[in-house]
């Protein structure tokens, strides 16, 4: 029985969760699935939007209203399975399917709690979670929600010959995710003044978010903004993951996939990529002087490949997207109706 999927979210920047989708439609599609991307409002979110064009996956826009929303999945055929991300399209997508006696699919991606609005969103997401099938990617989170697999995250790898920094005078550290106070961008910061007098090390920035116009940025940090992930990672030897609290970060895989070695902070699901001194770094709690010794470690000796070779294996044969498939394809089916 072939069936489609539509994706939908209500999107106004780019991070973790857009980063998902576009590996999820990607996935979708090498398994000859149909789906699309429906957006609850136009937020202009256009570096989203671009990345949906240059993957070719279709996407268009409700007027955000909740009366919208359920007149357009009423429209949908008995072969289209619905799958939310994030917390208000989900808490909309499963009262709109009730009504409609639609059966929906919730993946529940924030490790952090939120303050204010968000974290009210946050809790009424979960306490509906009981309408619908529900994947979570980290056992924590899942343990907040009702009957949740746990589904990781993943990427379509494009699998290079990057090679580390071997010979190189100076290695490349950086940061990337939402300046925002739970991925802990300041923690970074602070890290980069430390080295302040130390040219052994480029320091760079990648991401937009709140914080960015309070992060005092010390004169060798470069900060590149919103950057494609695909000119990311050829300019980094090293991913530094600073997360207060986390799910499992799409930047934590992509960093792998391309054999940039990671160095983050045991938070949510990061414990089940990064294997300490087998592929990676895995840090109990954030500490500058722990973080000092492992990069003054890898200056001396940066011949690090079998670190990043592991990982790049690692991805490939649990976080590809092949065993994530078969949980996805089995819950779509058993949504749809006969």
């Amino acid at each position: 029985m072939d069936y489609q999927v539509i994706i939908f979210v209500d999107s106004a920047g780019f991070g973790g969760i857009e980063s998902h989708i576009i590996e999820l439609a990607k996935l979708l599609r090498l398994n000859h699935v149909q789906c699309s991307v429906l957006f609850y409002k136009d937020h202009n979110n256009h570096y989203f939007y671009e990345k949906l064009d240059c993957h070719q996956i279709k996407y268009q826009h409700l007027s955000g209203s909740f009366f919208s929303t359920l007149s357009e999945l009423a429209t949908l055929s008995k072969y289209t399975a619905v799958h939310t991300h994030g917390y208000k399209a989900g808490i909309i997508a499963r009262l709109c399917c009730r009504i409609l006696n639609i059966k929906c699919v919730s993946t529940y991606h924030a490790g952090e709690t939120g303050t204010g609005r968000v974290k009210w969103y946050n809790k009424i997401d979960k306490t509906l979670s009981f309408l619908s099938r529900n994947f979570a990617v980290s056992k924590s989170i899942a343990s907040q929600i009702d009957q949740a697999i746990i589904l990781d995250n993943f990427v379509i790898p494009k699998i290079n010959a990057k090679v580390t920094a071997t010979h190189c005078a100076c290695l490349n550290v950086g940061f990337v995710g939402r300046l925002s106070y739970e991925k802990g961008p300041d923690r970074f910061v602070k890290l980069v003044s430390h080295f302040a007098d130390d040219t052994r090390f480029n320091w760079h920035i990648f991401g937009e978010g709140p914080m960015q116009t309070t992060l005092n940025f010390p004169e060798q940090l470069v900060f590149h903004g919103m950057v494609d992930s695909e000119h990311i990672w050829s300019k980094l030897d090293i991913l530094i993951v600073t997360s207060r609290q986390e799910g499992l970060p799409m930047a934590i895989l992509e960093a792998m996939a391309n054999k940039v070695l990671v160095i983050s902070t045991d938070v949510g699901a990061i414990s089940n990529v990064v294997i300490n001194h087998q592929t990676g770094y895995l840090l109990e709690s954030f500490s500058i002087t722990k973080v000092t010794e492992i990069l003054n470690e890898l200056i001396q000796k940066p011949n690090y490949q079998t670190l990043t070779s592991n990982a790049q294996k690692l991805i490939q044969s649990e976080f590809s997207g092949d065993k994530q498939w078969l949980l996805l394809d089995k819950t779509y089916r058993s949504c749809v109706s006969h």
